[in-house]
């Protein structure tokens, strides 16, 4: 079964996420794959993100940023590194622009940066621990292709596959494994508070803003990048006025990524990161909080914010 086909099985699945225990094979179509190869590729991209891609090994992988000189982000992305390249997976609306960003960062340097248009992301969520590798992040050569231990509750992994791998993929689901909405791998994101950007949130926020330091996304002894001027400033000589929250609101409707969390008086306490549906009418949503404003009572999009908690614990000091 090829790549089509399976998007346009996905298509008309039910409207919810499957959490019945059985294994889902998730087809991701909104992540693209851009591919940096050349000799310099690694020394290029230590150069402009927030982590240390020196600290990679061969089929490892690990989140990071791309900041603007204001140390704003323009993307978030799960960078792997394979023999002979590396892979950024990112939200394929933003896939384009990022390539062409970079791009303008080449010069002379011996890079080449690409859209991989026959590599394909899959996400597995399998109560498996033995499918991939024991730590998050961690990967494993399979037959099928590459994958990524991820982090979250229950076991889960990210594959990367070319076409044949895609159809070796597809026979799972003869196998007892279910066809998964993306819907699901999103909202595994969302609960394991890994931050993601979206057309209509880049250049708004900073890595510790949406906890991006705080899950291992930003290195503070690396060299630097675009922005680690402001994002060490930060760390060093402040402390941040935002963090990300895990909240819950009822709707029948997603809020927009962006929009505005407000209090009684119409001030604004913080902005959606990304939502998606834990269950009909639920919606479970990553903000950005203002500190300041935590005790406030909340509204997003006309709806009572509830059980706001912390997705991560600030590090001890020094």
């Amino acid at each position: 079964m090829s790549w089509q086909t399976l998007i346009k099985q996905q298509t008309h699945l039910p409207s919810d996420n499957g959490k019945n225990g059985q294994k889902q094979l998730i087809p991701l179509p909104g992540i693209s794959l851009i591919q940096v190869a050349g000799e310099e590729a690694a020394s290029f991209l230590q150069n402009l993100l927030t982590n240390d891609v020196n600290a990679l090994a061969v089929n490892q992988a690990q989140l990071s940023g791309f900041c603007n000189p204001k140390g704003r982000l323009l993307t978030i992305f799960r960078l792997i590194r394979r023999e002979q390249d590396f892979l950024i997976a990112l939200p394929k609306e933003l896939a384009e622009a990022i390539t062409q960003r970079l791009t303008m960062f080449k010069l002379r340097s011996k890079v080449d940066i690409s859209l991989a248009e026959d590599l394909y992301a899959f996400g597995l969520l399998a109560d498996d621990a033995a499918l991939g590798a024991e730590n998050n992040w961690h990967g494993k050569t399979v037959d099928e292709g590459l994958l990524i231990t991820q982090p979250g509750q229950q076991a889960r992994y990210l594959m990367v596959a070319d076409e044949s791998g895609c159809k070796a993929v597809a026979q799972w689901l003869d196998e007892g494994w279910q066809l998964g909405s993306e819907a699901a791998w999103q909202l595994q994101d969302i609960e394991a508070g890994l931050p993601m950007i979206f057309n209509d949130s880049k250049e708004s926020f900073t890595p510790q803003q949406v906890n991006l330091d705080l899950v291992d996304g930003v290195s503070f002894k690396k060299g630097c990048y675009p922005g680690q001027e402001v994002v060490a400033r930060l760390h060093y000589l402040g402390s941040p006025s935002r963090r990300l929250f895990l909240g819950r609101i009822h709707d029948t409707e997603l809020p927009a990524i962006n929009t505005a969390v407000t209090g009684d008086n119409g001030e604004t306490l913080g902005h959606v990161v990304q939502a998606q549906f834990s269950a009909e009418n639920q919606i479970l949503c990553q903000l950005t909080m203002k500190l300041s404003g935590l005790e406030k009572a909340a509204m997003l999009a006309g709806n009572e914010v509830q059980s706001l908690s912390a997705l991560a614990e600030e590090p001890a000091a020094d």
